[in-house]
């Protein structure tokens, strides 16, 4: 989980220092209808009604294509410059990945249990 953080982490620093995508955007686009389609089926599957099974395959396929677009973006960002990933930098942003994920997973877990 710290690592899929720390992966749109840096997509998103990539996106706002470079103002473009990762990815062209023919295949951010099939991305997020294969993932529409994918999380349309899925709800659907589950027996959800079909204005709520096509509203949860659009929240899905836009989450899953941001967060594809954001590690792809972080990947170029980390070794986008000429010498190399900052390690400092990356080691500390794990770490305070790691911290938050602890964090949110207790608090999940602590919900769940109510």
């Amino acid at each position: 989980m710290a690592l899929v953080m720390l992966g749109i982490a840096f997509g998103i620093i990539y996106m706002f220092e470079s103002e473009k995508s990762p990815i062209p955007l023919a295949f951010v686009l099939m991305i997020g209808a294969i993932s529409f389609i994918m999380g349309s089926a899925f709800f659907n599957s589950r027996g959800a009604h079909q204005l709520k099974s096509l509203i949860g395959g659009g929240v899905i396929g836009i989450s899953s294509t941001f967060v594809i677009v954001s590690i792809a973006g972080s990947i170029k960002y980390a070794y986008g410059t000429s010498d190399g990933p900052n390690w400092e930098m990356l080691v500390s942003m794990l770490a305070f990945c790691m911290v938050a994920s602890m964090i949110i997973l207790e608090f999940v877990l602590y919900k769940l249990r109510d």
